[in-house]
């Protein structure tokens, strides 16, 4: 078996938007398509992944992109938000947001999402973080896994709207 090409991690810039987006949807359909009926599938994902909307986040100086490649390829990003008010389970101070965290299912169990994470906790540093919380699905045993293999835990529980639809997450908190 081949060595898988060297993963390069970047800021995203504005001409990222328009091929960053389209890849956006299409790993939340991969890893959440079937938690959701389509109507309220459809809505989420055309209320957060369009074009626009990404260029605008990738402006804002309360989150940052992080992009990751393979031969020049997007496989993977995520966002660390600095201006979203934590749950209420979150007490720490600098406690910054780890908003999205996706990889290509390709490109999954290859050692590249650590290396991402390694690269959310240099971002959330640079900004005197010392602690990321987040919300994972408590039906996504592969994600929450990978999350407390990284250190963090279950602190609290809340709502999160596909749509219209709720789902239960888990509020996970660790350390930067």
């Amino acid at each position: 078996m081949s060595e898988p090409p060297p993963l390069h991690i970047r800021r995203a810039e504005a001409a990222d938007a328009a091929v960053l987006a389209p890849l956006m949807a299409e790993w939340f359909l991969a890893a959440y398509g079937h938690a959701s009926d389509a109507a309220n599938t459809s809505a989420f994902v055309a209320a957060n992944f369009e074009r626009a909307k990404q260029a605008a986040e990738i402006a804002n100086p309360d989150i940052v992109t992080l992009i990751a490649q393979s031969d020049g390829e997007m496989v993977g990003y995520a966002q660390v938000r600095f201006a979203t008010r934590p749950p209420d389970c979150v007490t720490e101070a600098s406690a910054y947001e780890l908003g999205r965290f996706y990889f290509a299912p390709a490109h999954q169990g290859r050692g590249g999402a650590a290396l991402l994470m390694d690269a959310v906790r240099a971002t959330a540093r640079e900004r005197g973080g010392c602690w990321l919380w987040l919300l994972v699905w408590q039906e996504a045993p592969q994600a929450i896994r990978f999350y407390e293999k990284q250190g963090f835990a279950k602190v609290g529980t809340a709502v999160f709207l596909v749509g219209e639809d709720p789902k239960a997450d888990f509020v996970l908190r660790g350390l930067v």
